[in-house]
């Protein structure tokens, strides 16, 4: 009952100072809709980051073609002039026994036409394994198979793009696209995949733009897509050229990425070690590839999130810190406006410590109140930061209870001091002073 008696109290003395009661309880509420939006934020940042690179698999490493510059160019001609093979990928698949899988890819270059009429698209060389790493699945059809591969088969698998674009409500299995001067039957069609919207973790294709056929016939077919630099001198760019009409075995074939996949993601590091071991002897110790592991890639976008999320929280502290001086502020000044009051309590047999508790509530119940407030504004603030900045914002349970904490927190530590000295006060010295 002294409990809910000092919580009225402390209500009805809000009511009858209104303007002064916002004013103090402006530090509280900014501080915890900072909090609000700081936690929606990093929780709508940290599900982003974890659905872009779950697209690209965290058992996965990435050996993407490096173009070089300069000097390192004109060693590489002369040590490694095709850069990245699918002699390379053929290696890996053969010597690293730990690689679940080894699909290499390539870019190729050639105009998709469907019906006599252009289609925006990316056109892939890849081999039967390619859906499997990169988490891709089949509405219609099939996917590449190892006999397409080794019977070089002109066939391809679209994206869902291409298919409404080509064929619209059609069934597309069975019809043919002319990629460059060649016909390809289309044997499947992709699921269509949504990318995250917001922030950017990794940089992802849109898959749903994409044909895929198989390798050997895109290096046959096709001139497969490679960065080269452009050599300064007239003679060594006659050889450049001369080697790009080449047409080597298919082992020494220019490629733009390999995918290895392992059985567990812990093993990425050592996959990506013995990788770039094995390409640096191949290549003559000429790094002209790049290897990136996408379960890295989330660990340092955790990391940078976390930095993120200590800036924010410091904002935060600082309004709540600004806050709380506000509130023992008026607290004291309330302290020697109620000395008589406080004299009178004490006088009818009050103790030191029904004043501290009743003063001590009273600024629980102005930072509770300033707490919901500022709860209700953090809301609205990551609803209006997802509408115009784009950015996905997740307010969750947990972050409302963290800033409730936080908003009381606030009130006892700042409010402590002033309840000390409001229970100090003699009862005599108080009716005298007053």
């Amino acid at each position: 009952m002294k409990i809910w008696s000092a919580i009225l109290t402390g209500i009805s003395e809000l009511m009858a100072h209104k303007l002064r009661s916002l004013l103090t309880m402006l530090g509280v509420i900014f501080g915890i809709a900072s909090v609000i939006a700081m936690v929606s934020i990093g929780a709508g940042a940290r599900q982003e980051a974890l659905e872009q690179i779950r697209l690209l698999g965290v058992d996965v490493v990435h050996i993407n073609r490096k173009s070089l510059t300069g000097d390192l160019a004109l060693k590489a001609q002369q040590d490694s002039p095709q850069g990245l093979t699918y002699g390379d990928a053929l290696a890996l698949k053969k010597f690293y026994s730990s690689a679940q899988r080894v699909v290499p890819v390539c870019r190729v270059f050639g105009e998709v036409r469907a019906r006599g009429q252009g289609v925006p698209s990316k056109v892939f060389g890849t081999t039967a394994d390619y859906p499997i790493v990169a988490r891709l699945d089949i509405t219609e059809g099939r996917f590449i198979d190892e006999h397409d591969v080794e019977s070089r088969a002109h066939v391809c698998v679209i994206g869902s793009e291409i298919k409404r674009t080509a064929f619209f409500l059609e069934n597309a299995t069975g019809r043919t696209l002319k990629i460059g001067n060649q016909e390809f039957v289309v044997i499947g069609v992709m699921e269509e995949r949504s990318l995250a919207g917001g922030r950017k973790v990794v940089s992802l294709r849109d898959i749903n733009e994409d044909i895929y056929i198989p390798i050997t016939a895109a290096m046959d077919e096709f001139q497969i897509y490679v960065e080269q630099a452009i050599p300064s001198d007239y003679r060594t760019f006659r050889q450049l050229l001369a080697r790009l009409r080449e047409r080597p075995p298919l082992e020494k074939r220019p490629i733009t990425q390999i995918i290895l996949q392992v059985g567990d993601q812990r093993e990425t590091w050592e996959a990506a070690r013995v990788a770039s071991r094995m390409l640096e002897q191949r290549h003559k110790g000429i790094v002209d590839y790049e290897v990136a592991i996408p379960a890295e890639l989330l660990r340092q976008s955790q990391q940078t999130q976390r930095i993120f999320n200590i800036v924010m929280g410091a904002i935060a502290s600082i309004s709540l810190v600004v806050g709380g001086i506000g509130i023992m502020n008026i607290m004291l000044a309330t302290v020697s406006a109620r000395a008589r009051e406080i004299g009178i309590r004490r006088c009818v047999g009050a103790s030191r410590a029904d004043i501290a508790r009743q003063f001590l509530l009273e600024c629980l119940v102005i930072t509770s109140i300033g707490g919901l407030l500022g709860i209700a504004l953090g809301v609205e603030m990551a609803r209006l930061i997802s509408g115009y900045a784009k950015w996905r914002t997740i307010v969750s349970g947990q972050a409302i209870l963290l800033s409730l904490i936080v908003a009381m927190t606030t009130g006892i530590v700042f409010g402590l001091y002033p309840a000390v000295r409001a229970a100090k006060i003699e009862p005599m010295e108080a009716l005298r002073a007053e």
